[in-house]
């Protein structure tokens, strides 16, 4: 008696053909024969149109060469996926932060802290941006957060806002309006760009003054050399957020401050923030948390002193 079988996906689908039997449905692994009694070796097929056995005589069929061969057990290893043959599955559902990838559970890339990779696109507005490039809900037990992700382009890529606020500081002494930095007349939610903003605004600055640059641009500098002391590594990687990542703060703040509060830092608050959105020579948009407005003149004055508290993109 021969029989043919076929392999569906991932889980077991074999489909005996048998003359003159009746027909009884089946997907039961242990059930179609892969059992201790079913045929010597424990190797066969149960015919589900009937209770016969087919038990291979020259050639051996086992599980394993139907794919069932992985146990699902170890680290990064949540279940077995679909029914087991002889205990072994062919492929497994894996824990939170690892993906089934070449036959095993491997812990799933995380977003690179201080650069663009499109990981945003896992996460959400409010959860907590860990060092390790995930997002949470909660605190990750052994994983440092750095900050809660506070805006999420159409692009994946996102920014998250620091843990505490660096104080007060004046945008610039000096009344400039940057080159290759963008004025927007009006409308500064329309810009996302922190980190190109910082980067123009501190290449700049170096260029003109070298290392006195900090005297003269005090909120672009104190953010640059921001390194918090769980994780150094970022020194260089923060940036001041544009009008439109604070818009975005604003539009979420009960969800971030909620993050914040779980964690025990510093929530948003109500002060005056600057803003790294230019507006000319001698004014930016500042951006007050207590009613999401901005403006840009007489009080967004360079040489006044606000609140900053910078973002890093992930």
């Amino acid at each position: 008696m021969k029989i043919k079988t076929l392999l569906l996906g991932t889980s077991l689908s074999l489909i005996p053909q048998f003359v003159n039997a009746q027909c009884v449905a089946t997907t039961d692994c242990a059930t179609l024969g892969y059992t201790e009694t079913s045929c010597p070796n424990g190797k066969g097929i149960k015919c589900p149109f009937g209770d016969k056995w087919a038990c291979p005589s020259s050639k051996e069929e086992t599980c394993a060469e139907y794919g069932f061969k992985y146990d699902c057990s170890g680290t990064g290893y949540a279940s077995g996926s679909g029914t087991p043959c002889n205990n072994k599955y062919a492929s497994c559902t894996c824990a939170s932060g690892y993906e089934w990838k070449d036959g095993a559970c491997t812990k799933r890339a995380g977003a690179i802290l201080g650069q663009c990779t499109g990981h945003a696109k896992n996460c959400k507005i409010g959860q907590i941006l860990n060092i390790d490039g995930s997002c949470s809900d909660y605190r990750v037990s052994g994983v440092e957060p750095v900050g809660v992700v506070v805006y999420i382009g159409g692009d994946g890529c996102g920014q998250a806002l620091a843990l505490e606020g660096l104080g007060e500081y004046k945008w610039s002494t000096e009344e400039i309006d940057i080159p290759d930095l963008f004025n927007y007349s009006s409308e500064p939610t329309n810009d996302f760009d922190s980190c190109e903003n910082t980067k123009t605004v501190i290449d700049y600055s170096y260029k003109q003054y070298g290392d006195s640059a900090y005297k003269y641009y005090p909120a672009f500098w104190n953010v640059y050399n921001y390194a918090p002391s769980t994780m150094p590594e970022t020194k260089g990687k923060w940036c001041l957020p544009s009008g439109g990542v604070l818009d975005s703060i604003y539009q979420n703040k009960t969800a971030i401050d909620q993050s914040l509060t779980k964690i025990n830092k510093e929530n948003i608050g109500n002060s005056w923030w600057w803003s790294s959105s230019e507006n000319s020579h001698n004014h930016v948009w500042d951006w007050t948390a207590s009613s999401g407005a901005f403006y840009y003149y007489l009080s967004a004055y360079k040489g006044t002193s606000y609140y900053v508290r910078p973002v890093i993109e992930f």
